[in-house]
């Protein structure tokens, strides 16, 4: 069965641990996670989870939904989610990591970076966050209607543990991104036993990544995936295609106050 039972193994005081995460990614969307992902599969640590395996799964839709909603089921949500997983990266888990580090003590962390937090903010504002873009109330208003009510479910309740997790909703105009990016970095430094964590920018490549992990350079290059390009052109047709749907929606709302 899945969740939390008895063939979890205890530690001292009877709380039960996960221990099938060898690699907990602690940086947000856009900060290299799919491209880390791709080169921890490559060394053994996979599968990895991310938002994109949330996607791929509809059936565990309504779990994200409890996770928000039911903070006490949160262990046996983790677990039901991740139980297939060596690795989770970026958004959802990592606003988890430090339950997830808790309950997987073993497990090592890594902490994505990029350039700079403006480097990170352009990125983001492109893809992850493009309603964070100053816009007038209007269009704001417009694209809010059409997240909340044409993304797919998870999408939506992800975005509420974000609200919660940084204290700020990343995708209101007047968030700014460049602190909240700046401040989860430093939480995780001052939070995450230095011997623990690496704090890496892909382009450093192989090098750092493996003598952390432990385990021998391959003979290939970095991988580099999931650029501003190719997030537009894997999610951007079908968010097209909501907001043509959102759009007649819309203007059907719109008619009935008139």
């Amino acid at each position: 069965s899945s969740g939390i039972n008895a063939e979890w193994p205890l530690r001292p005081g009877g709380r039960p641990l996960m221990t099938n995460l060898q690699v907990i990614g602690v940086g947000l969307g856009r900060s290299g996670t799919r491209s880390l992902q791709a080169a921890l599969e490559d060394l053994g640590f996979g599968p990895g989870y991310d938002m994109l395996r949330a996607y791929q799964n509809p059936s565990q839709y309504h779990l994200y939904k409890q996770l928000y909603q039911d903070p006490e089921s949160t262990k046996k949500v983790v677990q039901e989610i991740l139980q297939n997983f060596t690795s989770t990266l970026s958004y959802p888990f990592c606003m988890f990591y430090e339950e997830l580090m808790e309950w997987n003590p073993n497990a090592k962390l890594i902490l994505t970076v990029r350039d700079s937090p403006d480097d990170w903010v352009n990125s983001a504002q492109e893809t992850i966050f493009r309603a964070n873009k100053k816009q007038n109330w209007l269009v704001w208003r417009f694209n809010k209607f059409i997240f909340d009510n044409m993304m797919a479910p998870y999408v939506y309740w992800v975005s509420r543990i974000m609200v919660r997790v940084h204290g700020v909703d990343p995708n209101h105009p007047k968030t700014d991104l460049a602190k909240m990016y700046s401040d989860w970095n430093k939480r995780v430094i001052e939070t995450v036993p230095a011997e623990k964590l690496l704090v890496f920018n892909v382009k450093e490549g192989w090098k750092p990544l493996c003598e952390f992990l432990g385990v021998q350079v391959p003979d290939k290059p970095f991988p580099r995936v999931n650029s501003r390009k190719e997030w537009k052109r894997r999610v951007g047709t079908k968010v097209n295609s909501n907001i043509r749907r959102a759009a007649f929606k819309f203007v059907l709302f719109i008619g009935l106050l008139y």
